[in-house]
């Protein structure tokens, strides 16, 4: 039996499996980079069945050896295999990777939820022919300790009961921009760990966030938590280090933390984090419309 038949035998007539809290259906990660093994990681540990889970990635060595260090050897497949079996499918990808993708396997009535940072709704609904969910979430290590963070547009009840299950909150929005100003907010613990601010300086300027963004409230509790103000401020041992733990070149925290060095104010910081976005946004449209305009 192949591993698409395997996982047919293990849905019931409703398309889902028992046995993890709710019940989920096979669960398919497109990319095991630091993001999707940071999520297939909880989901093993807090129960879900090994043999209910689907992986597909670029093939390279590092990545085998860490689903095989986790116990995930066989739910290696290739992509298309995955797009056709999985009732609920996580694309972790790189955004430049996405039109590699065979999005015209997905099996019918499957979930598509796109971690792909910079990829708009209305771009991927038309590269996947259908309604796909954006997903933000906090960094791989926030999510292995279990303090994660995360957010979903369009909300989905089925989706957000699965994250919960695993320990991360979730914060509700209302519009993507609100997810993208999220993308932002997750960023501020990295900012507090490097660069020394006034802990009133980062309540006005989540303030001044959550009158636009509502979201802004939970994200202030979260971030209170990960790095207490006191902390925050005292914060001086390891930072260069920390921020290339956490700083990806050309992203947002680069930005910000850039505009804040600068003497930016760190309400300022946060609105070059957004203009950040729009831009690498902008990018990756044009870099993905390019591709299809090669294609055709």
């Amino acid at each position: 039996m192949n591993k698409a038949e395997n996982c047919e035998k293990n849905i019931n007539a409703s398309g889902e499996v028992t046995g993890f809290g709710k019940k989920s259906g096979i669960i398919g990660i497109v990319g095991f980079g630091h993001l999707g093994s940071s999520l297939a990681y909880p989901l093993v540990k807090n129960g879900y069945p090994k043999e209910d889970l689907l992986i597909a990635h670029k093939g390279s060595a590092l990545t085998r050896e860490r689903a095989v260090g986790m116990g995930l050897d066989r739910a290696l497949v290739d992509a298309r295999t995955l797009m056709s079996s999985a009732d609920i499918i996580f694309v972790a990808t790189r955004p430049q990777d996405v039109l590699s993708l065979p999005v015209s396997s997905v099996k019918r009535g499957a979930l598509v939820v796109s971690c792909m940072a910079g990829l708009p709704l209305d771009l991927l609904n038309d590269i996947f022919g259908g309604p796909v969910c954006r997903m933000m979430c906090s960094g791989p290590d926030t999510i292995l300790e279990g303090r994660g963070a995360a957010t979903l547009f369009p909300a989905n009840e089925r989706i957000e009961a699965l994250l919960r299950r695993i320990g991360l909150s979730i914060m509700p929005v209302s519009a993507e921009e609100e997810l993208d100003s999220f993308t932002v907010g997750i960023c501020i613990p990295a900012m507090l760990l490097n660069i020394p601010t006034p802990s009133d300086e980062v309540k006005e300027a989540m303030d001044l966030m959550e009158a636009n963004y509502p979201v802004y409230g939970p994200l202030r509790d979260w971030v209170c938590e990960l790095v207490p103000p006191n902390d925050a401020e005292k914060i001086t041992e390891g930072r260069g280090e920390r921020l290339a733990n956490v700083s990806t070149k050309g992203g947002i925290t680069e930005a910000m933390t850039t505009s804040l060095a600068l003497g930016a104010s760190f309400a300022a910081a946060l609105l070059r984090g957004m203009e950040r976005g729009r831009e690498i946004t902008d990018d990756i449209r044009k870099s993905v419309m390019d591709s299809v305009k090669l294609a055709g």
